[in-house]
């Protein structure tokens, strides 16, 4: 077992701290689900202050919740089912959800002696639920097969189980990342890896190991769960990477498959995924709000929506988590069940350093934790209007000193607020040139060198475009329009994997990350070959939280500092970032024209409180 991981909190910490913790967090949610819902309206959200969305699943899931932890004769789950049951067919959407959810709660209905005609009718409800071959997720449509593998029997049964191994097959990479999109990799390595995503396979993956075959899944698990604990930081956070960061519907999908895979036993509570359980779960405990419900991510506890996405509902992912882990809670105790035979204790991170398979992480919990992105990912979102900045290279997505975080989640804002505050970019550089956005986000170039005290990860490549130009021209404007109407975006998705890039600049990044010390520099070189009239737009730029004081040095040799000076505070264009990470702030200079020829900076971020508690020793 990794020495690392083990020095994240005492070994001794009780078991009964989980098996408390995790009652409180099923009693809080089921309690706030139940506060919550009324007859004729179901599931409401005193966020939106309206019923949950129809098209969404917070009725389906909070009724299978409210089914287990109240009981099937209590009569309240029937409130949000029924209120769901009411819709148009028409107007629900989550199809692979719904049925899912509905397949559930008919077995567990089916166990607890409910009626036959109330299975029957449940099981025809998640019928109407149509599945399609394909989503524009993948992650869709393994949820999708999974809910085939529940309503097959016999033969039937294995070719579904076949079916489903064999796209875990296509979308896990050698490293153990889940590959979301696109449905065809080629190099699965390149695909976009959103961590929350990632821990919805592996939820998969564990819940179709409980309908049979589990010894034939335990390979697709562990390799998926050893990539979940190579992003975990020892603490309460895991992961940062791609949409929905940090986020309840993904630690919801990783708490429910540790708790099937035995991670909330008492044998298992010094093991790596029983302490990153607890870890969970202790964060998720500072994240309840007053109303029993948990906040959406770290962020949203203290600021609500921030982080936020455009597809989260409160009502929807707690009603999400509520199920799902009271669900695994309670099928643990079936004496007929035959759980996957994996050994805990032996599970490590998976350790690698290519720089396309996950992001890099470095130094370990009790000190210094980073998880830097390698070449950078296409993102699942090519805007004309939007920035995504969640998938790029050559970044911070998550750092902490001993668990306390110090560099947030990257972001996705809007075209408009980057422009008229570039700040919000955080690490990214970016760059404007002819009216369009461009971003060092993508690298064609990466290697790390690790040593004792000191790792070095050294990147390059070309300016990316960060939004998509305006359709001109009547044929153009009629091909998005039939993308958009018949093909459901299928052409504006693809555009995300091939972005133009600006040719005529070359960056280099070389990042410094001292292991035992709260310090990080970054050292950018640009190469500009091309015309005058590109802007700089963020030099400098960094994104660090609140929560721990820090200090910049900036070196340039555009001139914007004296050599070995400090820039004042003043100096620093400054701005909340709407980060999933609570306290996020983003710092850049203000914009140059960037220089025809070389261009050099140095950038140092010193945690300065921090650093004066550590005593320094020589870097190797």
């Amino acid at each position: 077992m990794d020495d690392a991981l083990m020095e994240a909190f005492p070994i001794n910490a009780p078991f009964t701290q989980t098996t408390a913790a995790l009652d409180q967090c099923i009693g809080n949610l089921t309690g706030a689900l139940l506060a919550n819902t009324q007859p004729g309206v179901g599931l409401y959200d005193p966020v939106d202050e309206a019923p949950t969305p129809g098209d969404h699943y917070g009725q389906t899931a909070a009724s299978l919740a409210l089914a287990i932890q109240e009981g099937p004769d209590s009569g309240f789950w029937h409130r949000p089912l029924d209120a769901w049951e009411a819709l148009p067919e028409d107007q629900r959407g989550h199809a692979p959800f719904n049925r899912f959810l509905l397949n559930v709660l008919a077995e567990y209905l089916e166990q607890s002696g409910a009626s036959p005609g109330e299975v029957f009718h449940i099981r025809r409800l998640a019928q109407r639920c149509k599945l399609s071959r394909g989503y524009p997720s993948n992650n869709w449509t393994l949820l999708a097969r999974l809910c085939e593998l529940q309503e097959a029997s016999g033969n039937a049964r294995i070719r579904a189980h076949a079916r489903l191994r064999g796209l875990f097959d296509r979308w896990v990479t050698p490293s153990g990342a889940f590959v979301d999109y696109p449905a065809r990799p080629g190099i699965p390595e390149r695909g976009a890896t959103p961590t929350a995503y990632h821990h919805k396979a592996l939820f998969v993956a564990v819940t179709a190991a409980e309908l049979g075959e589990s010894e034939t899944w335990q390979p697709t698990i562990e390799r998926l769960l050893k990539w979940s604990l190579h992003v975990w930081d020892g603490h309460g956070h895991v992961g940062g990477l791609g949409r929905s960061s940090h986020a309840l519907f993904g630690d919801a999908c990783l708490m429910a498959s540790l708790i099937l895979l035995g991670a909330s036993q008492s044998q298992a509570q010094d093991t790596p995924p029983g302490r990153m359980l607890h870890s969970i779960l202790q964060r998720l405990q500072e994240q309840t709000r007053p109303d029993g419900f948990i906040a959406l991510n770290p962020a949203d506890r203290k600021t609500p929506g921030t982080g936020w996405d455009t597809y989260m509902h409160l009502s929807v992912y707690n009603a999400w988590a509520a199920a799902i882990i009271t669900w695994a809670k309670d099928r643990t105790t079936r004496a007929d069940r035959a759980p996957v035979p994996t050994e805990l204790r032996a599970l490590e991170p998976s350790v690698t350093d290519k720089p396309h398979a996950v992001p890099f992480r470095v130094g370990a919990p009790g000190k210094a934790f980073f998880l830097i992105s390698g070449c950078g990912q296409p993102p699942q979102a090519f805007s004309r209007s939007e920035v995504e900045l969640r998938y790029a290279g050559g970044m911070p997505l998550h750092a902490a000193w001993q668990g306390l975080p110090l560099c947030p989640a990257p972001v996705r804002i809007s075209r408009q607020a980057l422009e008229a505050n570039a700040a919000l970019a955080g690490w990214t550089p970016v760059f404007e040139a002819q009216g369009i956005l461009f971003g060092l986000t993508d690298f064609d170039s990466c290697e790390i060198k690790r040593g004792d005290r000191i790792v070095r990860i050294s990147l390059s490549g070309h300016p990316r475009a960060l939004v998509r130009p305006a359709t001109s021209g009547l044929g153009p404007r009629a091909l998005a329009a039939l993308d958009w109407r018949l093909l459901g975006g299928a052409l504006g998705r693809r555009a995300a994997l091939r972005r133009p890039k600006l040719a005529h600049i070359r960056g280099h990044l070389e990042w410094t990350i001292h292991l035992d010390l709260p310090r990080i520099e970054q050292t950018l070189n640009l190469e500009h070959r091309g015309e005058p009239g590109i802007r700089y737009l963020n030099p400098g730029g960094h994104a660090v939280t609140g929560t721990a004081t820090s200090e910049c040095s900036f070196l340039a040799e555009s001139g914007h500092t004296e050599q070995g000076q400090t820039p004042p505070p003043d100096a620093w264009l400054e701005t909340p970032l709407p980060s999933a990470t609570a306290g996020a702030i983003g710092r850049s200079r203000p914009p140059i024209e960037l220089p025809l020829g070389q261009y050099h900076a140095e950038l140092i971020v010193t945690w300065t409180a921090l650093a004066s508690q550590v005593t320094r020793q020589p870097d190797r």
